[in-house]
């Protein structure tokens, strides 16, 4: 009997912790939502005017650190309770974002192989808000301009700061993983302006 109850107590116990942590965790996020970083890899040439006007999000916790499962977890449920394809596709991007900011962070640590993993998760984020986009325009008929301008600008900046990623991978294997996902951003990336033509 007293097993059981110490037992139970435990259990509430971290059940509590785990609730409290993606609470903080949330609250975190959240605290200074309109601050914006412009994403320049340190030590990569950028040309005079050749830069995207699409700004990064800040990362928040890289996947390096040991809490960064709780938030997967919290990204998966908050996906998971978001309703409308529109507003699903807005979070995915969302996510798209800070994930290869996340992953620009992580090359630029000396981290190459993880941030090569956490950029090619980023741009499977941006293909499913693409699609679902693309797919309320021809479909549904749905009048989404501004979220198809939006996609073709974050597209835009994925490849160019993909490129940058390429450029600072530390083994050839990497280097190739990159530049294919960056192909296909750029693929992506027609595919957005297609869809914007079809539109008007």
């Amino acid at each position: 009997m007293r097993e059981s109850w110490v037992r139970n107590v435990v259990a509430s116990g971290a059940a509590v912790a785990f609730g409290l942590a993606i609470l903080v965790m949330s609250l975190l996020a959240v605290a200074n939502p309109m601050r914006v970083y412009p994403q320049v890899i340190k030590g990569t040439p950028v040309l005079a005017g050749a830069s995207v006007e699409y700004y990064l999000p800040y990362p928040g916790v890289l996947p390096d650190n040991k809490l960064y499962v709780l938030k997967m977890v919290r990204d998966r449920v908050r996906l998971w309770l978001t309703f409308g394809d529109e507003q699903k596709a807005q979070r995915e991007l969302g996510y798209a974002d800070k994930r290869l900011g996340a992953a620009a962070a992580l090359v630029e640590g000396g981290k190459s192989e993880l941030g090569i993993r956490t950029y090619t998760k980023a741009e499977k984020y941006l293909e499913r808000a693409v699609y679902a986009v693309i797919r309320l325009s021809r479909v549904d008929k749905k009048d989404v301009k501004s979220s198809l301008l939006t996609l073709s600008k974050a597209t835009a900046k994925h490849a160019e700061v993909g490129v940058e990623i390429a450029a600072r991978a530390d083994r050839e294997g990497e280097k190739m993983v990159a530049l294919q996902t960056v192909a296909a951003t750029q693929a992506l990336k027609e595919k957005v302006d297609q869809a914007l033509l079809e539109a008007e």
